[in-house]
């Protein structure tokens, strides 16, 4: 069950007493207290926010999605929103203003630059990146010393970040010289075992795993995920200067918002840009049906490949009776595939360079699952000739099976790794468009098929 549906009514009694609401508050984890609020009408939140702490507010605020921030900042007066926005983390700030359009953006820009210059040249610093690279994820709230600062000195400049809130993570410590040069890192760990006299440069990694602020957030993701980190550094196109550090619960957003995408996109849609239930009726009609129609009109060619063949059916029924057998086995073999490259491409396993040993792999494998389910198909058809020889009819429908399992196989991993090649993402080779095109080839191989081994059927 929801917060709101608990706690809602006893908040709006809890306004009144602004301490109270604020011992409420700190029961709950801030992540529990934005589902309860992002479940309150916009104008209740604005009530609630503006009675509590601006720092406590902030952190509630900025864990809602951007949509509900927005409806929110509108009803506060601009103090109260330019106080919320000031104490926001960086790059959440900059996800909120990203989202307006230029002129609400200057507006605000303006109104920021009036509390703090600081806070704007920050923000606008970050505004300069694509959203989806590491430069957009990317929060400048970092420890960052010089290589002689001292251990002792160092935890002492960790405890006061931490007490004042200027860093998203104190995990680890960035040893930084020759203006903003990134010299190494110290994980927490290390700074706490090491001896109070020591320098930094004395106990830093200078082999510091790092990230371009142009990388792509997947990459991104896959980096932290495969060197096990809790935050990277981002450094500028040369690799020196440290501009910032992605932290690991960013790193998680993206990876759930990508492989939301990808499965919408495998489930043969357009993504949504919202949640299932906030998606309107009509939007969610639109972004569903245009692959729909898509599909609809690929299917067309089956339709003429069974034309094209409507003599040959007609005189041997027994064709027509495993056409629904032949075209679903290439098309789940065919998605099988697909699913596995796909999924190999987004996590790194493959690439489209990768080809040569990734169509040999899936030859082979449509040999063995084309023979494997060829021996009960040629077992069916064979009881079931009547106006085809038994045999023919066996040996028709087996040999079809294993080659239209072949192609679907080579098919199905080959055009995700084509759509990578292309730039594009692999995911829109979706599990329906490759289901409808192994449709169609299956039924040019079963009808070809057909006529080299009951070579009379169509005279």
């Amino acid at each position: 069950m929801r917060l709101a549906t608990l706690l809602g009514p006893d908040l709006k009694a809890l306004q009144a007493d602004p301490e109270a609401l604020r011992e409420a508050f700190r029961e709950f984890h801030p992540e529990d207290v934005a589902e309860l609020l992002d479940d309150l009408p916009p104008k209740d939140v604005a009530e609630l926010l503006k009675a509590l702490p601006t720092e406590m507010a902030a952190d509630f605020l900025e864990r809602l999605p951007v949509e509900k921030q927005h409806d929110i900042v509108e009803l506060l007066e601009d103090r109260d929103a330019v106080e919320l926005l000031t104490e926001m983390d960086p790059d959440d700030r900059a996800d909120f203003i990203e989202e307006l359009d230029d002129h609400e953006q200057k507006a605000i820009l303006e109104k920021l630059g009036e509390a703090d210059p600081e806070i704007v040249e920050e923000t606008q610093e970050l505004l300069r990146f694509d959203p989806y690279t590491a430069g957009g994820l990317m929060t400048t709230e970092y420890v960052g010393l010089a290589p002689e600062t001292k251990v002792w000195e160092a935890i002492e400049e960790v405890r006061r970040h931490a007490r004042e809130g200027e860093a998203e993570t104190v995990y680890y410590i960035y040893v930084v010289g020759y203006g903003d040069k990134l010299l190494g890192v110290v994980s927490l760990r290390d700074l706490i075992l090491s001896e109070p006299a020591q320098a930094l440069a004395d106990i830093m990694t200078e082999k510091v795993v790092k990230v371009s602020a142009t990388t792509e957030q997947e990459e991104v993701a896959r980096i932290i995920a495969r060197y096990d980190l809790a935050a990277v550094p981002v450094v500028d196109d040369e690799h020196e200067e440290l501009l910032g550090v992605v932290t690991v619960d960013d790193v998680v957003d993206v990876v759930i918002e990508e492989a939301t995408e990808d499965a919408q996109r495998m489930g043969g849609m357009v993504p949504l840009d919202e949640s299932y239930f906030a998606t309107g009726f009509f939007e969610l009609v639109w972004k569903r049906g245009i692959w729909l129609v898509l599909l609809f009109f690929g299917q067309f060619l089956t339709a003429t490949v069974m034309e094209s063949n409507e003599a040959a059916l007609a005189t041997m029924v027994e064709l027509a009776i495993f056409i629904p057998l032949i075209i679903s086995t290439g098309g789940n073999a065919g998605s099988q595939s697909s699913t596995l490259i796909i999924r190999a491409l987004s996590v790194g396993e493959a690439s489209p360079r990768d080809w040569h040993r990734i169509l040999g792999r899936e030859v082979l494998m449509g040999v063995a699952l084309g023979l494997l389910v060829a021996g009960i198909g040629f077992m069916r058809a064979y009881f079931a000739g009547d106006r085809v020889e038994p045999l023919e009819l066996g040996l028709t429908v087996g040999v079809s099976i294993v080659a239209v399992v072949i192609t679907a196989t080579v098919v199905g991993s080959m055009v995700p790794l084509l759509m990578r090649r292309a730039g594009l993402d692999p995911a829109v080779s979706s599990t329906p468009f490759i289901a409808s095109l192994v449709d169609v080839l299956g039924l040019l191989v079963y009808f070809a098929v057909a006529r080299a081994i009951v070579g009379s059927f169509v005279h």
